[in-house]
């Protein structure tokens, strides 16, 4: 005992004279290392990445590559969609054919998903696959089984049950044998998604409860809202409603881990569907047309259309209702994918009710019997005795390789149990040993406190327009100003107001002014570059940092903003255009004080106003 004690002594003054150096000598985080923390805490790890936004710019390639790819992980975590997206295709357009593999198979993981959300399903499999290759190639092994259960659910959204059943059988056998309890609970949440597709509630139940309880022992937020979302979106197939709203309201408590409103969209789409199903249509219509104005996904928004329809034609409303159906039919008219699923063929049924309902009786029987032609083919097709077998003989397998791991379990414990009855000594040792480690965890969250506490509280996100908030727009002007001098002379600033705002929250309400700053806010993020900090600095004030910019060029990208503002922004619901006006300030021989440069860019958007609004000044 007292040699292992004089050995931590040890340990510890070696560690807190080497701690200062180490961390000083270490110039990048270790993001290669990050899955369990992103998984962990979402929110938290993309703050933490985005606070290293700026250092980020002076890494190597490779170490700005895995900061883009960690910082789109969580980005898809905590459903920031846009932001994933444009975060995948950065890092895209810098793989080169010597990128490692390990970056290249989750960015083409990461791809299928972004083509999956806008129901471009050939193009996902293909991505997903080819994640498959560079994931095998690589010896990842992990991302290969997680890829392989990505792209089984992809199949089954265009009702490809039977490769997409043997392709999960396989991921699960594979995962087993890794003995990774994340992949497993992956995959019965897969199982889950594909036995719902099937109409095998019961099952579809099983598989998510046992993904929900995998994902809760782990604590990861996300994957845990996904199962209770699986959970309700069942017992809604299976026409247990109460159950649905039940757990559709838990999906809407647990996704509380991420600022991100427009995720309410889920909940109100499953909510809506719900209501219409079990015949509540005048409440169904109001949470619909709430999802509908929310950022959904594509196939979403389809369902959500054809049950709004299926109201509509209750309560008589026939014009609305074929007005919904045209929604629903052009958004699968866009995803061919989708054309002869069980999904698309609904719209010829809804059809074929409101033309009975019109009183066109010939003219809807027929289509209603064409309807139930295509549909029971369907049927058939998904019923065959060759998918049965493949269920049954996977269904076995499965029990095995679940009888397996409960053997092991069983000789874990024993093992325990005999590390338990071990000798004092041992135990000694183990305690001495565990007091050490905790120390020494100790002392690391002392030395890291200092660092890591302004990055922890700091909020970065405006909640209203989804972008960067006054605080972080400043703090990234304080930054810049250490910047040396050839960096700072060619930064640029455009300030953006939008004009008469007071008068359109007078005249209609709080709601549409928010709408118009929405507007502006989207608008912008499509108009500024990558590398542009764009933020809400006030009310209806706008600032957008260009680094690296001269006047004519941030002349340019302002004139092109001022143009689409013009063309496309009006007051929802209304014949008002909306207008802005735009200062704009240059870091110059003249200027080099950063603090001047804002001054002199509102100087500039004075004169804009005094001049007539609606137009650009330059300081």
């Amino acid at each position: 005992m007292t040699k292992a004690l004089q050995a931590c002594y040890v340990t510890l003054i070696i560690l807190l004279l080497s701690f200062p150096l180490t961390t000083l000598a270490d110039k990048h985080v270790n993001f290669i290392d990050m899955d369990h923390e992103i998984y962990l805490e979402p929110w938290l790890s993309y703050q933490k990445l985005i606070g290293l936004q700026l250092e980020a710019k002076s890494y190597d390639e490779l170490h700005y590559l895995w900061w883009l790819l960690r910082k789109a992980q969580a980005e898809n975590l905590i459903y920031f969609y846009d932001d994933f997206s444009r975060s995948v295709k950065q890092a895209n357009n810098l793989v080169t054919t010597s990128t490692p593999l390990a970056i290249q198979a989750r960015l083409s993981l990461f791809q299928g998903l972004i083509e999956r959300r806008q129901g471009d399903y050939n193009r996902s499999q293909e991505s997903l696959a080819k994640a498959l290759i560079q994931a095998k190639e690589a010896q990842l092994s992990s991302l290969y089984v997680y890829g392989k259960q990505e792209l089984a659910y992809t199949k089954t959204l265009t009702e490809l049950f039977e490769t997409s059943l043997i392709d999960i059988q396989e991921a699960y056998v594979e995962a087993f044998a890794l003995k990774d309890q994340f992949l497993i609970a992956s995959i019965n949440e897969t199982y889950g998604a594909i036995y719902g597709y099937l109409q095998d509630y019961k099952k579809s139940i099983e598989y998510y409860q046992r993904a929900l309880e995998a994902y809760q022992n782990l604590q990861y937020p996300a994957h845990i809202a996904e199962a209770i979302y699986g959970l309700a979106s069942t017992y809604r197939y299976w026409g247990k409603y109460q159950l649905a709203i039940e757990y559709f309201e838990k999906y809407q408590q647990q996704i509380a881990y991420t600022p991100n409103s427009n995720i309410s969209f889920f909940s109100a789409y499953g909510i809506g569907m719900t209501l219409a199903e079990q015949g509540d249509c005048l409440a169904a219509i109001n949470v619909i047309d709430k999802a509908l104005t929310l950022k959904g996904i594509v196939d979403y928004n389809a369902e959500l259309y054809k049950r709004k329809a299926s109201c509509l034609i209750t309560l008589g409303r026939f014009e609305e209702a074929e007005k919904a159906l045209d929604s629903a039919a052009l958004i699968f008219a866009d995803i061919p994918e989708l054309i002869g699923t069980n999904w698309q063929l609904e719209v010829l049924k809804i059809s074929a009710e409101l033309t009975h309902a019109r009183g066109e009786y010939d003219i809807g029987y027929s289509m209603l019997e064409q309807y139930y032609r295509q549909y029971t083919e369907l049927l058939l097709k998904n019923s065959s005795k060759r998918l049965l077998k493949v269920r049954a003989s996977l269904e076995v397998e499965r029990q095995k390789i679940a009888q397996a791991l409960t053997a092991e379990h069983l000789q874990v414990e024993s093992l325990e149990l005999e590390k338990q009855q071990s000798n004092t000594t041992q135990d000694i040792y183990f305690t001495v040993f565990i007091t050490c480690g905790s120390l020494i965890v100790l002392i690391v969250i002392i030395a890291q406190y200092r660092s890591n506490r302004k990055m922890h509280l700091l909020t970065i996100k405006d909640p209203l327009s989804g972008l960067f908030n006054r605080r972080y727009i400043f703090d990234y002007l304080d930054k810049a100003a250490l910047a040396d001098a050839s960096e700072k002379i060619q930064m640029s600033i455009i300030l953006i107001d939008i004009d008469d705002f007071k008068k359109i929250n007078d005249k209609y309400g709080h709601p549409v002014g928010d709408d118009v700053i929405c507007q502006v806010a989207e608008i912008g993020s499509e108009i500024f570059r990558q590398d542009d900090i764009f933020g809400r600095i006030g009310g209806e004030e706008f600032m957008c940092i260009l680094p690296r910019t001269d006047v004519t060029t941030a002349k340019k990208i302002a004139e092109r903003f001022l143009s689409a503002i013009n063309q496309s922004t009006v007051v929802k619901g209304h014949q008002d255009n909306v207008t802005v006006s735009i200062g704009i300030a240059t870091l110059s021989a003249q200027c080099r004080d950063i603090n001047q440069l804002y001054i002199n860019a509102d100087q500039a958007l004075y004169q804009a106003k005094h001049f007539g609004k609606n137009q650009i000044k330059i300081f």
